[in-house]
């Protein structure tokens, strides 16, 4: 890992808002629009759960639809 982010004005650890990283929250989005594609792959269990466990995903996922990033 590096320290990219560091003169960054985006938050790594804020998923939804102003100062929402971008690369974050487009993880989270992408993990959420190919869910049922991606559950088949062994090595995607472990961060679909996590998306399970996110309680901002669909304010997180309208944020993105507003950014421009791909719909459903």
């Amino acid at each position: 890992m590096s320290d990219y982010c560091g003169r960054c004005r985006y938050d790594p650890a804020v998923r939804v808002g102003d100062n929402a990283c971008p690369f974050t929250a487009g993880y989270w989005a992408f993990l959420e629009r190919n869910e049922a594609r991606l559950q088949r792959n062994h090595r995607m269990r472990r961060p679909l759960r996590g998306l399970g466990r996110l309680k901002d995903l669909d304010a997180l996922v309208e944020q993105e639809k507003a950014r421009g990033g791909r719909a459903p």
